[in-house]
């Protein structure tokens, strides 16, 4: 068994990440602590060795073009979940999601750290028993203020954008929430945001004092200050930006189900105990208004995030 780590603590997606391995990623995350510890430490050799050996279950991968991997989800009945890839590393995720033990890969200590935030911390999340939705979200007024929708919808610039109007960021493209004495709870994330180009083109003024981390050919990272603390869900929105949408946000109620079970992030992890939570999540949700925004492609994130604002003003 891995030794308890004893370094530094930062909380995110409501976990106790203890950790003796620098994550500038992490630094900032000064959430008051949840109980829930997740131990991380570096075993570069051990772990980048059980990528692709037998008796690790494929569970899920990415691909690109090329047929080259981009990562994989692999699972073991005893030793855990791998999530890793040539770029990204290698992460092994104990099957209870309390110890972490981490290997770089050739993308460097970016690129691994990318895919901690991104995957790894959310997945071990899930496993210690909250559940997780595709959405960034802020905090106005003590309560959290989500965004759901697919890649390059807009979720993280409208996010920033209400940021600057005088909101506190609390997540990035994933947010972990739970139940708490019947309201539905949004934890802070990881005090980095991830803007695909498209979406920083349109939020140039929202960029001006932010610390850019780093780029790809994705996307463009920048370091956010997250919510001191979790917050409860007040409204969630859905913004669904169509090539022939409407030239200023359109507001409508989301009465389909499936757009509220389609937003977990992750439904690898299906036994019977996970969904009925994930049912629970979705029944709470719906007790607060849950929108669809519609908008055309020239809508750029000062638009949205006024024509949310004052949206949230008129249910107030």
């Amino acid at each position: 068994m891995t030794a308890a780590v004893h370094g530094a603590r930062a909380t995110v997606f409501g976990l106790d990440v203890w950790t003796e391995v620098p994550l500038p990623f992490l630094e900032g995350a000064s959430t008051r602590a949840t109980g829930r510890r997740l131990d991380v430490c570096g075993q570069p050799a051990g772990v980048a060795a059980l990528a692709g050996r037998d008796g690790f279950e494929l569970i899920c991968d990415q691909v690109e073009p090329d047929g080259t991997v981009n990562f994989r989800i692999e699972a073991h009945p005893e030793i855990g979940y791998l999530l890793w890839g040539p770029s990204y590393g290698a992460h092994l995720l104990s099957a209870d999601g309390r110890r972490l033990r981490c290997a770089v890969g050739d993308g460097g200590e970016e690129a691994w750290q990318r895919l901690l935030v991104a995957q790894v911390l959310p997945f071990a999340a899930v496993l210690r028993g909250l559940e997780v939705l595709h959405a960034s979200a802020v905090v106005i007024d003590g309560q959290a203020v989500a965004f759901a929708g697919p890649s390059g919808a807009g979720k993280t610039s409208v996010a920033l954008e209400l940021c600057r109007l005088g909101a506190s960021f609390l997540a990035d493209d994933v947010l972990a929430v739970e139940s708490d004495g019947g309201v539905l709870v949004g934890h802070p994330g990881s005090p980095v945001a991830g803007l695909d180009h498209a979406e920083a083109e349109r939020v140039p003024s929202s960029l001006e004092s932010t610390e850019v981390l780093g780029a790809n050919t994705r996307e463009l990272l920048v370091r956010t200050r997250v919510a001191p603390a979790p917050a409860p869900l007040a409204a969630l929105f859905f913004l669904d930006r169509r090539s022939d949408g409407p030239a200023q946000p359109r507001f409508e109620p989301a009465t389909d189900a499936k757009m509220l079970l389609g937003a977990t992030f992750n439904f690898l992890l299906a036994t019977p105990q996970r969904l009925l939570g994930l049912l629970d999540v979705c029944a709470l949700a719906a007790r607060r208004p849950v929108e669809r925004v519609l908008a055309g492609p020239s809508v750029d994130a000062a638009q949205l995030g006024a024509a949310v604002a004052r949206r949230l003003g008129e249910s107030a």
